[in-house]
């Protein structure tokens, strides 16, 4: 029976997935099991025992830390370490460890975890938080996070410097005309030529779309104007080579003095935001300073204006939620709600979200709005009292895609894994799938794999995306409503609607018909096949807190 255990044990140990060793009090390696030989690349058992413990650390340092402590403390408990392979790059691990004599000898033993996989991938992740996908330039988040670091030094210890905001003339006409892809490469071209005109000591963001902007720590006006000049003639010299074409473009800029016009990121981002407008009213191609004397009431203070309420509804709860049902066209059953987001006035009013969301999006907020929302659904439906067959969807912004923080919301959020059958939806537009189709699939994989499904929002609108489909892994099409609005009087719109829906069959995906409006065109849709509907034939949003009173 002993006999057998022990070959138990050692079958055991030998196909152990993690590293497992035992040592002499010196380093000399006495057993080591064939997944600690593959983890640091030797050829075999034997020519990793010739290598002593210490050896195998990356520093002197860390191997001193950890034999000392093994021999103060005798017990060592998810220490993460890195080790040197024998040829390739380091390698990081989780070590656990214990000491222990047999006849007054010391020796030591223990297991050994690689993470060097889980350690880059959440770099990757804290990469997409941080980062531009498009231009690998900090994005608007982070950018306000330094902007806000450096602001705080300026406000201890008296530095000074400048904040220039730049937005790139007649983009939109670029991208509109020979395509996103060609604005893309525009974009990429202009932020590699921005890169190597500023200094080293300077900040370089893209804020979204054609907008960048740029911390220049420790100058005073008259430097900041020759910085911005000289950005501003780059930029209008500079060619890019697109497929074939030559394109160049001009830049509108504006800036700002701190602490002259200011000592807090957000207070700084519109007052440049401002001062870049000006620079377009101005005629484009030109630098603006930031001037109080200049504000006029009706001009871009209304942004300001918003800005403020949006950020007072996040801190004050002053956002509500509405929400629309979805009709099961097989049952006649409502399955789900759409959440639908509204701003509460000061006077009560309610706000749609049309007069802010441009806002939100502009000044990098609409994160922050979609981890709200994100937050109250998911508190919504881990409440026992609502029904275990009903489902919400929560629409989120493209800029959604990349947010690191709100994944590693959804991943840490523990309602999500006891909640049961699948009672959230995530809803992204078309555009925003195709036109970030890596960062997409990233994205839907990971929300996927919480127990979450996917649809795609204002499908139909871009028939040229239909073969990218099968990249992506989602559960509904939801049929543009500009195609479902006049159906019952548009033979050609019910033609598309059709393949639509045959389409999202071959794919074995569902489809959801927007903007029902009457009881003709919700028949058609039930005739030729359509699973889900919703419109205000159904019925009008109404607030999300009177739906769940009943």
């Amino acid at each position: 029976m002993t006999e057998e255990r022990d070959c138990r044990m050692d079958e055991l140990f030998r196909n152990a997935p993690n590293g497992i060793y035992r040592c002499s009090r010196g380093g000399d390696f006495l057993v080591v099991n064939p997944a600690l030989v593959r983890m640091l690349g030797y050829r075999d058992e034997d020519e990793l025992r010739r290598v002593r413990f210490a050896e195998l650390f990356a520093s002197d340092k860390e191997a001193g830390s950890v034999t000392r402590r093994l021999e103060e403390e005798a017990r060592l408990e998810s220490v993460e370490v890195t080790l040197k392979g024998k040829d390739g790059p380091p390698i990081a691990a989780i070590l656990n460890a214990r000491s222990f004599r047999v006849e007054g000898e010391l020796y030591h033993e223990g297991i050994v975890t690689d993470i060097t996989r889980i350690k880059r991938n959440e770099a990757r992740l804290m990469h997409m938080a941080t980062h531009d996908p498009l231009t690998g330039l900090h994005n608007r988040r982070e950018f306000a996070e330094i902007l806000e670091r450096h602001l705080s030094r300026v406000r201890r210890y008296g530095n000074y410097g400048a904040l220039l905001w730049m937005d790139l003339d007649g983009f939109k006409q670029i991208n509109d005309g020979l395509g996103h892809d060609v604005g893309d490469e525009l974009l990429t071209s202009i932020a590699f030529r921005m890169k190597s005109t500023i200094r080293e000591s300077d900040v370089l963001a893209r804020l979204g779309g054609d907008e960048f902007a740029i911390l220049y720590p420790n100058v005073d006006r008259d430097q900041a104007k020759m910085a911005a000049q000289r950005l501003l003639d780059a930029i209008r010299k500079h060619t890019a080579l697109i497929r074939g074409q030559s394109i160049r473009t001009t830049a509108s800029m504006g800036l700002v003095l701190f602490p002259e016009h200011g000592t807090s990121a957000s207070e700084l981002l519109m007052k440049a935001d401002m001062a870049m407008y000006r620079a377009k009213e101005g005629g484009r191609n030109r630098v603006a300073f930031y001037s109080p004397d200049e504000e006029k009431p009706e001009a871009p203070e209304s942004r300001v204006d918003w800005l403020r309420a949006i950020r007072e509804a996040l801190e004050k709860d002053e956002f509500v939620l509405y929400g629309q049902p979805i009709l099961d066209l097989k049952t006649d059953r409502i399955v789900r709600y759409e959440v639908l987001l509204r701003l509460r006035g000061r006077d009560g009013e309610i706000i749609p979200p049309g007069a802010f969301l441009e806002v939100a999006e502009q000044f990098g907020l609409s994160g922050d709005i979609d981890r709200w929302v994100l937050g109250k659904v998911i508190e919504i439906i881990s409440d026992a009292s609502i029904p275990a067959d009903l489902s919400f969807a929560v629409n989120l912004s493209p800029r959604s895609l990349a947010d690191g923080e709100l994944l590693g919301m959804i991943s840490r959020e523990e309602k999500l894994s006891v909640i049961g059958p699948v009672r959230l939806v995530v809803e992204i537009t078309e555009t925003a799938a195709i036109y970030n189709i890596h960062i997409a699939k990233d994205f839907l994989r990971t929300i996927r794999s919480q127990g979450c499904e996917v649809a795609i929002d204002d499908f139909g609108t871009g028939f040229s995306s239909f073969h990218q489909l099968k990249n992506l892994d989602v559960d509904y099409l939801k049929i543009d409503g500009s195609f479902v609005r006049n159906l019952s009087h548009d033979p050609v719109d019910e033609h598309l609607v059709l393949a639509i829906v045959h389409l999202a069959q071959g794919l074995g995906k569902k489809t959801i018909a927007e903007f029902v409006e009457d009881a003709e065109t919700l028949e058609i849709l039930r005739r030729i096949g359509v699973d889900c509907a919703q419109g205000f034939y159904i019925d009008r949003p109404r607030p999300l807190e009177e739906i769940l009173a009943g």
